[in-house]
């Protein structure tokens, strides 16, 4: 079959067309051709129900206008309905269409278990570990005015569960610095833990706020906040798998705002869910060749703003440079005619008596007469060149402009044609682990993550490190790099603590100091015995901690590199900084046995819950975290499962609990207590 009959007959989705060649050293339908032909595999759509509800308000009184929300909320509306949305939208809404609109959403999901979406823009606040959306028609003068005329977000999270939603989204750009926090319990919008069934997403970390932004078009007409500027790039790519799709959306943001903003999210998911899968936002050949001819349009036109601004400018100087000389010439005839009028005023001297005197004082007043209209000719020729150089400076600022616009348009180019090859590349990932099983597909990505992870792991780069994760949003090693970029650019947002009075550790803080102490009992579950052992750190510096002269080493992500049963590479993290319910991550590493066998592990983690846990060492609340993992090697596989209790404020491990079963056979279970810790020098 032709290809563009089949492309026509299947429809595949391109989130943008790549329109320079040169921006890559590709040919255009050379890649185009190719990003077509992986795109567009058979996939089925999704059978979901989605309904969402958009909201975006900017027009509050006074200062507390915004700029974007009404363009953010169309935009994203105009994206969901494209990703097989039904959607309710409101823009500069009041209290009660807010309230009308969430009725609506609830009588649309009702008992079809389907998945219910709210993006909100504008501002909110928080009150007593709630938040809340502020409608244009709020007046707040005090806390007490905040539930009664603002819209509680768990208002609309009850009304999707009311209607029996097996999953929900809640968007919120809503973290702007607002004029009615005052009437609030703090900046920002409070931490919240995701519901059951429900993905938390919000522009910043609690605590913290962003500002509204001014992006702008090329052609100067008003864009999207940084925010959600980059959670529409990610929406329209080819595979949106939600975690990854905001994981990327926070790299994005970070990299942009050099961390002064840092997106936080908050799941219960328990399956996956995609928003888009490759079937959605379908598109015709026709239709990518009238954007490729649009992209072009656009650049040209830019090209010939840049050029108009450059003769404009080119003008302007000309212009000066003629008036300046202007101003020299007159200044010349001038000074001659001063010399002029003083000769004659000497002249008139040599005359007698009352003769000389009158003329004398005759020629002094024209003198002063010409005296002051040169002075005024210089004042007014001052400010022709004053005008004349603001002129210039604003042209050469336009310039300036569309020299960015330009390059920003040229930068977006280069980034749609990565991206068509990156879906390319995961479509066709895809269809390969369709024909692999669950070990093999499991082998290969931490192979090729590791390649990629040996490669970078030493550099000095965050630019590496975001690469990276952008490529591995949610990969083995994924953690440890976030850690390593964490400590090349560490984040400028403040930590907040929770509602139960948690202040996340910082990412790039060191977990062990030279001289710290851990006493734990080690607890055979087969004799019930208890063992207590002793581990100091004999070494330690930014990157890495050893216990008791190497026998054990950690990094100071928290990273297991070394124990009793063997080196790992690159190494086991049970504890990620950023802690949360609800939180999952992976975990891959080849371990190094001492009787020289490798194997290979997998781990998959998540934060369970908020526990409390009584252990030697006290009694804690922590957090406990479910693990479930494999070993696979020459000896066979064995399939490990843990459950561990962390203190929030160090993220050591208090409580853990293990099993391992190989052959249907338990070889070995237990369980490890804190029984104290002592600090080294700080």
């Amino acid at each position: 079959m032709h290809l563009r009959q089949c492309l026509t007959r299947r429809g595949i989705f391109v989130s943008w067309l790549v329109t320079s060649s040169r921006t890559s050293g590709l040919c255009r339908k050379g890649i185009t051709a190719l990003a077509l032909t992986a795109l567009s595999a058979g996939a089925q759509a999704p059978l979901d129900i989605r309904v969402a509800l958009v909201i975006g308000n900017a027009a509050y009184e006074g200062k507390g206008a915004l700029a974007n929300p009404v363009h953010d909320a169309k935009a994203m509306a105009d994206t969901l309905k494209h990703l097989g949305f039904s959607v309710v939208e409101l823009r500069d809404a009041g209290k009660s269409q807010m309230s009308d609109a969430i009725d609506k959403v609830r009588t649309s999901l009702n008992g079809k278990q389907g998945v219910g979406m709210l993006y909100y823009a504008g501002h909110g606040l928080q009150l007593d570990w709630h938040n809340y959306m502020v409608p244009v028609d709020a007046r707040l003068w005090r806390a007490l005015d905040v539930p009664a005329q603002a819209i509680d977000v768990n208002a609309v999270i009850d009304a999707f569960k009311s209607a029996g939603n097996r999953m929900n989204i809640v968007v919120l750009d809503a973290c702007r610095d607002s004029p009615f926090a005052s009437t609030g319990a703090g900046k920002g919008l409070a931490q919240q833990d995701a519901p059951p069934g429900t993905f938390l997403a919000y522009a910043t970390a609690p605590g913290n706020v962003a500002e509204d932004g001014d992006e702008r078009t090329a052609d100067g007409q008003p864009g999207n906040g940084l925010y959600t500027q980059y959670l529409l790039l990610e929406l329209r790519k080819p595979i949106a798998k939600i975690e990854d799709v905001f994981k990327r959306v926070r790299l994005n943001v970070r990299q942009r705002s050099q961390g002064r903003q840092i997106p936080w999210e908050s799941t219960s998911l328990e399956d996956d869910f995609y928003f888009n899968d490759g079937t959605w936002l379908t598109q015709k050949p026709e239709e990518l060749e009238r954007m490729a001819a649009q992209a072009k349009a656009r650049e040209q036109q830019l090209l010939a703003q840049a050029g108009q601004a450059r003769e404009s400018e080119r003008q302007l100087a000309m212009a000066l440079e003629k008036e300046r000389q202007a101003q020299a010439a007159a200044a010349r005839a001038a000074e001659e005619q001063r010399l002029e009028d003083l000769a004659r005023a000497r002249e008139a001297e040599r005359l007698a008596g009352e003769a000389r005197q009158q003329e004398q004082q005759r020629l002094q007043a024209q003198v002063r007469s010409r005296e002051e209209e040169r002075s005024a000719q210089e004042k007014l020729s001052r400010e022709r060149e004053r005008q004349l150089a603001i002129e210039q400076t604003r042209e050469q600022q336009r310039q300036r402009e569309l020299t960015q616009a330009l390059t920003k348009e040229r930068e977006l180019e280069a980034s749609r044609q990565q991206d068509l090859l990156q879906a390319a590349a995961a479509l066709k990932a895809r269809d390969e682990e369709k024909r692999l099983g669950k070990e093999q597909q499991s082998a290969q990505a931490f192979a090729r993550e590791k390649a990629d992870w040996d490669q970078i792991k030493d550099s000095k780069k965050a630019d590496d490190f975001y690469a990276y994760l952008q490529k591995y949003p949610n990969g083995f090693v994924s953690e440890q790099a976030q850690f390593r970029l964490e400590q090349l650019q560490k984040a400028q947002t403040v930590a907040v603590p929770n509602r139960d009075g948690v202040v996340a550790l910082a990412a790039s803080a060191r977990r062990f100091q030279l001289g710290d102490e851990l006493v734990n009992d080690q607890i055979d579950g087969f004799t019930k015995k208890r063992r207590r052992t002793t581990t100091r750190v004999t070494f330690a510096d930014d990157n890495r901690a050893e216990f008791n002269q190497g026998q054990i080493v950690w990094d100071q992500s928290g990273t297991l590199l070394k124990s009793g049963s063997g080196s790992k590479s690159p190494g086991i993290l049970e504890a990620p900084a950023d802690m949360a319910v609800g939180k999952k991550w992976r975990n891959a590493f080849q371990n190094s046995r001492p009787d020289g066998v490798l194997d290979t592990n997998f781990w998959e983690y998540r934060v369970q819950g908020y526990d409390t846990v009584t252990v030697p060492a006290g009694t804690f609340k922590a957090y406990l975290v479910i693990g479930v993992g494999e070993a696979r090697g020459q000896a066979g596989m064995t399939f490990m499962e843990s459950r561990t209790w962390f203190n929030p404020a160090n993220l050591r491990i208090l409580r853990k609990e293990w099993i391992h079963r190989s052959s249907g056979k338990i070889t070995s279970y237990g369980a490890t207590e804190a029984v104290s810790y002592k600090p080294g020098a700080r």
